[in-house]
């Protein structure tokens, strides 16, 4: 996202969109106020913030992100844009380039460290996927995500598609930064225990990546995310009882085992996030 363009006809909310657009100039992206088929940029490098029908309509035609701002008093309905809001207060960069990342189908980078990067998963990771998970054991105590073949394929589409663009989680891919390498899966899936709806720890290293701090380094990150970005509270881990070492590494990072188990006996972990924190 090069350019954010505003072409706002209503004089509402100036207070909120004034401290937006000063943000937006902060990290160097250029602001255009004009209507949106008058602007010159690059027609992939743009977002459009927008009260007017004409714009959405061009929008559409060339493939452009856009935010419309439904003023107070809209009687017409609008569809086919990226979202729509009616106030500008919670809006912010980042959001805005997670919108136009949405748009175009690009990963999220939900975490970095100087080893991994996590970022959302593309259909590009399905091949090194599927080498993943014909390790041996890698299966013993994880059900089989079916990646095979073109129905596995578009499995993985529409996990893509909807999973990250409903809730903005899932389970992601993470990669070392040194090599590039595919080297595992870490995330947040939606779970159940005991009737409630609860956030599920998800994660996988490839066998020549282990013992070297990985998978710790990468659910540490998933947890910092779940804790300011989802406001969680805690997190879930549901592990096999035999999976003895997936339960020595949950204890080691602080999980406490709940008194119940869940479903078909799974044993169930958690950790307060919110502990200690201000």
């Amino acid at each position: 996202m090069k350019t954010v363009v505003f072409h706002l006809q209503a004089k509402t909310c100036e207070k909120d969109i004034s401290k937006l657009k000063e943000e937006i100039l902060s990290y160097n992206i250029r602001i255009e106020e004009k209507e949106l088929s008058e602007v010159k940029e690059e027609k992939d490098s743009i977002l459009a913030i927008t009260d007017q029908f004409s714009d959405v309509d061009y929008a559409k035609e060339h493939n452009i992100a856009v935010i419309f701002y439904e003023t107070p008093g809209t009687n017409r309905s609008v569809s086919g844009v990226d979202m729509v809001v009616q106030g500008f207060e919670e809006l912010n960069v980042e959001y805005l380039q997670l919108i136009y990342m949405r748009h175009h189908g690009l990963p999220w980078i939900i975490a970095k460290t100087d080893r991994i990067c996590i970022r959302e998963s593309v259909e590009g990771d399905l091949t090194a996927f599927r080498k993943l998970y014909q390790e041996e054991g890698m299966l013993d105590y994880l059900p089989n995500p079916e990646f095979e073949g073109e129905e596995g394929r578009e499995n993985f589409r529409h996990y893509i598609r909807s999973m990250y663009r409903f809730y903005n989680y899932g389970i992601w891919t993470v990669l070392e930064r040194k090599s590039g390498a595919i080297i595992g899966r870490v995330g947040i899936e939606n779970g159940e225990y005991q009737g409630e709806n609860v956030l599920e720890l998800g994660y996988l290293i490839g066998k020549d990546w282990r013992r070297q701090g990985f998978a710790r380094e990468a659910v540490s990150m998933t947890e910092r995310f779940a804790a300011e970005v989802l406001q969680a509270d805690s997190l879930h881990a549901f592990i096999h009882p035999q999976n003895e070492s997936s339960i020595a590494f949950i204890k080691a990072i602080g999980y406490e085992k709940l008194e119940l188990p869940g479903e078909d006996g799974v044993l169930v972990w958690q950790k307060n996030l919110q502990k200690g924190r201000i």
